[in-house]
């Protein structure tokens, strides 16, 4: 449908001279703790965090409760002696004090580093090892009582916080975050502070991200302050969000995917609701009715499944309508053009759907990490739910994004300001521009393998690049097609993609776990 071209350079949306706009938004807003705070003052009642308590009840924070909590925890560190540069490990699900920690650890220009949840002992020790964390922030019993293994013979971890005050801690070397805050609070080194917080350069490491080390050992992703407002940049897309809208967040803010969405809709005064367990996905949906979130494929997958099934089994008139206004709907969007036949589908059967799910107010919600079925997004657009693939790595991320007004199914979306992407002879995409790692922490062997000479990022994803007119503009597109070492080269040479087999598999209801062997 659309040729490919070996070359995307800079994307330019209108005549706006990006480089000079990033440079204005870079010193308006520094660094994401500065940022936070600017925000405070102009947001102030509105809500800005909201999740379940350990009550099970729910609850938001307003940005001024925001700014006063992850500040007096920043005083509580510069106390005891966090310096600039030290870091500081996250090992909690997503939930409101993972925020106020973050931007707590950031504040006194120290270095944030995440720990995935459901990490091991031995995982969460490497990852403490390897960056010398000094802190760590645990979410639940089961991450402190790790955490508790760890320091007790660690020559790194001074300190573990305890995120909830229903955490059995122990030892001289626990403490609850809400003592960390009330301490803050009582403290008078404002001056500190302020010095600290005005210091921080936009080039400071703002987080190390490891990698998951399916090839050995997990790499630290550096990146800085500059990289990580780069990213969020973009969301000025939107200009018509604010406090009145809400983003869930539903992915591990241990992954930049959530991270940086997460942050990015902050900057904008966007509401955040935390899911911590994705089984409870529908309810949360249902109470929050975001217009904004970031997920997998395989989560709306599911979904898909779930739909289908129950109207077949619902059978007679009702699957009749609802196969008929799924193909009124996909009709609809393939031509953008929804007349009367289409409203009809949408008051009977699409709006139902949408009431269902909880996804009423739905912007747009980005999905990455997997291919998505062009049927099953096909379907979802039709419904009116905006579903759209998003493209990134954890060392350069975002890359493309699909907005609302130009998200085409089967593509990852329009490469962004500010970034270039180009294929290899190999058909490696590659990449350049202000999203990228710095380098690998204490890694310098792994960090020119994945540079070329010219320094150009070298993904490791088999994809190609396509100029594609969408409303009237000629907008560069990358579609990645799969990664270079799970290609099959077969005896003849011909190469073979696994992962579309994958996808295939991956979209039917009744199969939850697969392998693809080839064999011959």
């Amino acid at each position: 449908m659309h040729e490919p071209t070996k070359n995307l350079p800079v994307w330019r949306d209108s005549d706006k001279d990006w480089d000079t706009e990033f440079a204005k938004y870079l010193a308006e807003n520094k660094t994401l703790a500065y940022m936070m705070l600017k925000n405070a003052k102009i947001f102030k009642d509105a809500a800005i965090l909201t999740q379940k308590n350990i009550k099970g009840e729910w609850e938001s924070l307003t940005w001024i409760e925001f700014a006063d909590r992850f500040t007096a925890l920043a005083k509580a560190l510069i106390d005891m002696g966090i310096d600039s540069g030290d870091m500081c490990s996250i090992f909690a699900k997503n939930c409101s004090e993972w925020a106020i920690s973050d931007m707590g650890i950031l504040a006194t220009r120290a270095v944030s580093v995440p720990i995935y949840a459901t990490n091991s002992k031995e995982e969460a020790e490497y990852i403490i090892n390897d960056a010398e964390v000094k802190v760590v922030f645990v979410g639940g019993q089961e991450q402190y009582d790790r955490a508790a293994q760890v320091i007790a013979d660690n020559k790194y971890l001074r300190l573990i916080v305890a995120m909830q005050d229903n955490i059995n801690i122990s030892g001289d070397r626990s403490v609850y975050l809400s003592q960390l805050i009330e301490k803050g609070r009582k403290l008078e080194n404002d001056k500190e502070f302020e010095e600290r917080i005005n210091n921080v350069d936009p080039d400071d490491i703002v987080t190390i991200i490891y990698t998951s080390g399916t090839t050995g050992n997990p790499k630290g992703a550096v990146h800085t302050h500059r990289t990580f407002l780069n990213g969020i940049f973009p969301s000025l897309r939107y200009p018509e969000a604010g406090p009145h809208y809400t983003s869930l967040s539903i992915l591990p803010l241990s992954h930049i995917f959530e991270r940086l969405w997460s942050y990015g809709c902050m900057s904008i005064g966007v509401r955040i609701g935390y899911c911590p367990d994705p089984a409870n996905f529908l309810e949360y949906m249902n109470y929050l009715k975001p217009h904004f979130m970031t997920s997998v494929p395989r989560i709306w997958d599911k979904v898909y499944g779930v739909i289908h099934v129950s109207m077949k089994n619902a059978g007679g008139m009702k699957y009749k309508m609802f196969e008929w206004a799924k193909a009124v709907g996909i009709k609809a969007y393939r031509n953008n053009s929804y007349g009367l036949k289409y409203k009809i589908a949408d008051k009977l059967v699409f709006s139902k759907i949408r009431a269902m799910l909880g996804t009423e107010n739905c912007n747009i919600y980005h999905i990455g990490g997997s291919a998505f079925a062009p049927d099953v997004n096909e379907f979802f657009q039709a419904a009116g739910i905006n579903i759209a693939m998003g493209y990134g790595l954890t060392e350069f991320f975002p890359v493309c994004v699909g907005f609302r007004d130009n998200a085409i199914p089967g593509y990852c979306g329009v490469l962004l300001a500010m970034c270039q992407a180009r294929i290899s002879d190999e058909g490696e995409v590659q990449l350049k521009g202000g999203m990228s790692m710095t380098e690998y922490y204490k890694n310098p062997e792994a960090t020119k393998a994945i540079f070329t000479e010219d320094g150009w990022f070298k993904t490791q994803d088999v994809g190609e690049l396509h100029y594609v007119e969408k409303n009237g503009e000629k907008l560069g597109y990358i579609k990645i097609t799969d990664r270079i070492k799970e290609l099959i080269i077969t005896a003849g040479g011909k190469n073979i993609s696994p992962q579309q087999i994958e996808s295939l598999l991956g979209n039917e209801m009744f199969i939850a776990q697969f392998v693809c062997v080839g064999e011959g």
